[in-house]
């Protein structure tokens, strides 16, 4: 009987999402208790492909759509799945072969419809682990904030984090879906928040695991935290809530941005420069002293930081211009 839907979404990462559905293929639990769901978000690469030749291997179904965003890829696989629960799991994480069959032994524990399922996610063991790597995950936690919690916590809406989360379909259907304004970021905390006002609970399953197969790079995580920022400022207009607004990081967002924008783009240099000559010295197997790696962390901060509180205001700024750009036709 179907009980699993794992939704994929996926854009133009074709070659990554084969080693996804590879992962698939070894999970201990009966193929007619899942589904994959493959939602492919307009992709122009290979996608369609990769998926075919799993036809045969995995119960897939794969559905198409112009390139609308996570949010909306989301959606779409909640409506067109079949199972009880839900997993999503992002286009480049691979799963181990327990972690459908741990996901529904911990739903089985929480039968509640309010329950959701958090399991751990940390870099494949046959990456190299980057010091940039290491802190967005276990320092800093920019990425992921697991070092704060532990297995079997009953955490708030904060942890319904998107790719590596589980819940009952219904409870979804019933109170709320993805809100589509989101392209990048936010849509899972933003859906969560709302869900917590129907006392939405997230259990934590550290025995469940996937790992993260795609390295990140300096320039792309900067990248990848100015869309975040941008995605919070969103989520800070349509929740006048003091918890949101705190997650959020927009109180006092202009007073910061003034007293750090003149060295913003100097402090990325040397974070940039030193994050190489760390890499660097990794790749030679030479040690990094501890005044250095200090040093390469508290830029990391500043740096990583700043990037959020600039797409913040980009974001309050964009819809200033918006608002300006209306009253002017009025």
């Amino acid at each position: 009987m179907l009980i699993l839907s794992v939704i994929i979404c996926t854009y133009n990462r074709s070659n990554l999402l084969k080693r996804v559905l590879e992962s698939i293929t070894t999970q201990t639990l009966s193929k007619d208790k899942y589904e994959v769901v493959i939602i492919d978000d307009g992709s122009e690469d290979e996608t369609r492909k990769i998926v075919s030749s799993f036809y045969k291997i995995l119960p897939i179904r794969y559905f198409y759509q112009r390139n609308s965003g996570l949010a909306s890829a989301k959606n779409h696989g909640i409506y067109v799945s079949r199972g009880k629960i839900l997993l999503f799991l992002d286009d480049d994480d691979i799963a181990t072969p327990t972690l459908f069959e741990k996901h529904i032994s911990t739903h089985e524990d929480y039968p509640e419809n309010n329950y959701a399922v958090l399991h751990y996610t940390t870099w494949a063991p046959d990456m190299v682990i980057t010091p940039l790597m290491h802190f967005i995950t276990e320092i800093g936690c920019f990425l992921f904030s697991y070092p704060y919690i532990k297995h079997g916590d009953i955490l708030d809406y904060t942890y319904f984090w998107g790719g590596r989360s589980s819940c009952k379909r219904t409870f979804l259907i019933e109170h709320g879906v993805f809100n589509q304004v989101f392209r990048f970021g936010c849509e899972d905390i933003e859906l969560g928040f709302r869900l917590s006002q129907h006392n939405l609970r997230v259990v934590y399953n550290s025995h469940a695991i996937s790992y993260m197969i795609r390295p990140i790079n300096f320039d792309d995580f900067c990248k990848r935290l100015i869309k975040q920022g941008r995605s919070q400022f969103v989520f800070s207009q349509l929740h006048n809530d003091p918890y949101v607004l705190k997650w959020t990081e927009v109180i006092d967002a202009d007073k910061t941005w003034e007293t750090i924008k003149d060295l913003f783009f100097l402090k990325l240099k040397s974070a940039r420069d030193l994050d190489k000559i760390a890499n660097m010295k990794m790749k030679y197997n030479l040690n990094i002293d501890e005044e250095t790696l200090k040093i390469l962390h508290n830029l990391y901060w500043w740096v990583f930081k700043a990037c959020k509180i600039k797409g913040i205001i980009e974001a309050k700024e964009k819809m200033s211009q918006k608002i300006k750009n209306y009253q002017k036709t009025t």
